[in-house]
């Protein structure tokens, strides 16, 4: 745990764990608590392309590129600056089919946007093939938010694609000086049930750049969202790159940033247990809930030297029970945990082991 004066000296100490070896990919994964200050961290590098020979050395998705596209309430429009680079990159590399089939795999539905590059608007369509269909439709805030990030995922895509090969065979060489890859919490305003999908997909697309010099820095507020990824990303072998974990919280005048080893136990299960918590406490536990209680078993277990997570299960009433839905839940593929509402008696059966797990180990 390192305490600092600043966000220029956060993001130095990242950098430099970042560029300690040039030999491998490089991944960091960031979890920072509200007003911290995890989007000034992405400014921070955002900086070096202000640089003398005008070259683009980070790609980031932030607020700020967010703010590039207001939402026009009268006429039903997205609109955007057509003289952006992502933009001209964009009809350059004819990504608008890419970025719309992007759209519609994470929202899982029938809404179509549609590209007006000259007038600088996007407008939304529901195409069903009969009377339902509908044309320039009000979207939802979530919806906003997951075209924006379509548009930078679809960037983020041929980049690496790009990068992947010789500079002399690149489709593009507005990305040949690129150094670092900058992505702040992308799952703003977005429901939880978009979240997983969302995670799994960044990290399909993280794990195929094979290019040394890129160096990946993935900060988020939300908890299952860096849940995801930190259990993706562990899961690389050291030979494909080099893993960075940070907690980054603020202490009176103090910013701290905590690295965690990707072998150790680690502080998130803290995150973790407040999130069921509150989900208990709300009554808004879903399937995805298990699969959370399942990470805080494990941690538990690893960290106390026991052979299986259902050890941490004391209470032999519903231990077999518990074990069985927990591994129905948590054993399918992330994508199938988007959604799904449980019964009364899963929640029930999750509250009470939660509640006795928390209990019998101290969990305050």
């Amino acid at each position: 745990m390192t305490n600092f004066n600043s966000i220029t000296e956060v993001a130095e100490k990242i950098k430099n764990d970042l560029l300690a070896q040039n030999d491998k990919k490089s991944i960091a994964l960031l979890y920072a608590f509200n007003a911290v200050g995890k989007t000034r961290l992405s400014v921070e590098f955002d900086g070096l392309n202000d640089n003398e020979d005008g070259y683009i050395k980070v790609l980031s998705y932030n607020a700020f590129l967010e703010d590039l596209f207001i939402w026009n309430n009268d006429e039903y429009i997205l609109k955007f600056d057509s003289n952006h680079w992502a933009i001209k990159l964009i009809t350059a590399q004819g990504l608008e089919n890419n970025i719309i089939d992007n759209f519609k795999l994470i929202t899982n539905s029938k809404i179509e946007p549609k590209f007006d590059f000259t007038a600088g608007a996007v407008t939304f369509d529901i195409a069903r093939g009969d009377e339902s269909s509908a044309s320039n439709i009000k979207i939802s805030k979530s919806e906003e938010s997951l075209l924006v990030w379509s548009i930078f995922y679809s960037i983020l895509e041929i980049v690496i694609e790009a990068l992947n090969t010789k500079e002399e065979d690149r489709s593009t060489e507005t990305f040949n000086h690129l150094e670092y890859i900058v992505i702040d919490d992308p799952v703003s305003s977005i429901d939880d049930e978009r979240i997983i999908s969302l995670a799994v997909k960044l990290f399909e697309v993280v794990k195929t750049s094979i290019n040394k010099k890129i160096n990946f820095l993935i900060t988020t507020h939300h908890a299952l969202f860096f849940n995801v990824l930190f259990n993706s990303i562990k899961k690389l072998s050291k030979s494909d790159a080099k893993k960075y974990f940070y907690i980054f919280s603020k202490s009176d005048n103090d910013l701290i940033l905590d690295k965690q080893e990707d072998d150790s136990p680690f502080a998130y299960h803290i995150l973790v247990k407040d999130k069921i918590k509150e989900a208990i406490a709300n009554d808004a536990l879903e399937k995805y809930h298990f699969n959370l209680f399942r990470v805080l078993l494990e941690k538990t277990a690893n960290f106390l030297g026991y052979i299986h997570w259902s050890d941490c299960i004391l209470d032999e009433e519903i231990k077999d029970e518990i074990e069985r839905v927990v591994n129905l839940y948590s054993h399918s593929k992330l994508s199938e945990l988007e959604g799904g509402s449980l019964s009364n008696t899963d929640k029930e059966l999750l509250a009470q082991a939660f509640n006795s797990f928390t209990e019998d180990f101290k969990y305050q």
